[in-house]
């Protein structure tokens, strides 16, 4: 009864304490991961270097944290009985029986890790090969359409099967492999019975006390000799066995603290552009008017394979000075907004982005092309982002939404709210809305934070002529100024300064006459 219930207390404890290491480790990635440092868009950039990010913290975390605590307890049993072993068979056999049991496991040991070696590898390999086979799954989901339109399911299928392929010859090397170090930890266990006897018939053969024992007395010897020494070299085999357990723990640990080492560099790389930084929320320029929000001085930056995207940039925003930004496709009009962001550092002697409002709801915002939108409440889709997401919010449906129910009658989207939760409705949003409602309800989110400064990388670009122009009119009444980076001619009217990039470094910064 006692052994049954120390077998329970031991199985919830080692769960348990796995749960709760989970809980801080995947807290930490978290909190790294997502933070000002931005290092979620940095790893898309690089995703050569770090793979799957969302598989690391989701899958490989929780195997790092059950295996390490599982094998801990291994660890931790078996050396406690090594220690205690290793003095009773020192004291009943002798120092060479010890000797003899640790020169064997020594040796065992080495082989152990020639074995392991391959499978670590081979264990972080598959998990990238899953994320990748699990990822261009989810494509499939979110391109759903565009892949039946243009029916394309039979290269879809032949791809999917390719990244399919691949972890399955992976994973069969895998067994291989994991079945060799299986094999080998089995014929170490079932060497132990042979050693003791060995060691036993050796301590018996070498002290001459054993020749006067009778053959009763000399039977109940070696049964106690091998029944102490097999004490010392089952604590061993414990800790050989937990090889194939530590094999794929140390593969998964390794993906997830490489993803910690990148973090790491990045965090070093950020150090040192910091003073390089764009300034928001800082003291404004000493030559700055009054009606100054943003300043871009002497910026020279380019695009990553080497092209030159500005040189030697001069450009001062004024509140209610509208300013387009226009140029050949590939120019880089939507790197330099990555530049001006801070998302691209700037050496220190590429200029500076100095703006005296801060980053976020009622300082400066930025809209993407194609917006975030996520599975939630409507009424979520345009609080986004929230100033403390930890805080409770008041439902709109019984608060009332105020302007901005208007602001979705004026930009076609009220029959969102139709339905018998209004703006309570939860949805997978971004499944639900085509690229063009997304960026309407974008422009409301913005609008509903009232920022002083918008810039706007082609957040129109799905919309019609005349809902682009409602768009501008919205943001001009609400006395929101922005800067945009769009291609038609129509949005000309609406600005007041004309960015014009040639492509090869070159700029001309023009007024727009009505």
């Amino acid at each position: 009864g006692l052994d049954c219930v120390m077998g329970g207390l031991n199985f919830f404890l080692s769960l348990y304490i796995s749960v709760r290491l989970r809980k801080r480790l995947t807290v930490l990635l978290h909190d790294r991961y997502l933070s000002y440092k931005q290092f979620y868009y940095h790893m898309s950039q690089h995703s050569a270097l770090v793979d799957n990010p969302d598989q690391r913290i989701q899958n490989d975390v929780a195997q790092v944290t059950v295996g390490l605590v599982t094998v801990l307890c291994i660890i931790v049993s078996a050396m406690l009985q090594i220690g205690v072993y290793t003095c009773y068979v020192t004291y009943t056999v002798g120092w060479h029986g010890t000797l003899i049991v640790y020169v064997y496991y020594f040796f065992t040991a080495l082989v152990n890790k020639a074995l392991m070696s391959p499978i670590v590898a081979l264990t972080y390999n598959q998990d990238r090969l899953e994320g990748n086979f699990r990822f261009h799954h989810a494509r499939v989901r979110t391109g759903a359409e565009s892949i039946a339109f243009t029916g394309g399911e039979e290269e879809t299928k032949a791809a999917l099967n390719v990244d399919f392929r691949q972890a399955l010859h992976n994973q069969t090397t895998q067994i291989f492999k994991q079945s060799y170090l299986n094999l080998f930890t089995g014929f170490i266990g079932n060497g132990n019975a042979m050693l003791g006897y060995a060691i036993a018939a050796l301590t018996i053969f070498t002290h001459p006390s054993y020749s006067k024992y009778t053959a009763a007395d000399l039977a109940e010897s070696i049964t106690q000799l091998t029944s102490v020494i097999g004490g010392l070299t089952g604590s061993f085999t414990a800790l050989v066995n937990a090889a194939p357990l530590a094999s794929s723990l140390a593969g998964n640990a390794s993906r997830v603290g490489q993803m910690l080492e990148f973090m790491d560099a990045m965090d070093s790389e950020h150090a040192k552009h910091v003073r390089q930084a764009p300034a928001f929320g800082t003291q404004p320029h000493p030559q700055a008017g009054k009606a100054e929000i943003m300043r871009v001085e002497e910026l020279s930056c380019r695009l990553p394979h080497g092209r030159q995207i500005v040189s030697h940039l001069n450009l001062i925003i004024n509140k209610g000075v509208n300013v387009v930004i226009q140029g050949p496709s590939g120019c880089g009009k939507t790197s330099l907004l990555r530049y001006i962001r801070g998302l691209w550092h700037l050496k220190a002697d590429e200029g500076r982005v100095i703006s005296q409002l801060h980053l976020g709801i009622g300082g400066v915002m930025f809209l993407p092309q194609r917006p975030y939108v996520f599975g939630g409440t409507l009424q979520r889709q345009i609080t986004y982002p929230r100033e403390d997401p930890s805080a409770p919010e008041l439902s709109w449906e019984d608060e009332g939404a105020g302007p901005v129910a208007g602001l979705m009658e004026a930009l076609d989207l009220g029959h969102l709210l139709m339905g018998h939760d209004g703006w309570n409705t939860t949805k997978q949003w971004h499944d639900l809305l085509s690229l063009g409602e997304q960026q309407r309800l974008n422009i409301i989110r913005l609008i509903h934070h009232r920022p002083a400064l918008a810039i706007l990388d082609e957040c129109t670009s799905a919309l019609s002529t005349d809902m682009e122009a409602t768009v501008y009119k919205l943001l001009t009444e609400n006395k929101i100024s922005f800067v945009s980076v769009a291609h038609r001619p129509s949005v000309l009217e609406w600005h007041q300064q004309l960015l014009l990039l040639d492509g090869k470094g070159g700029w001309e910064l023009t007024e727009i006459t009505p």
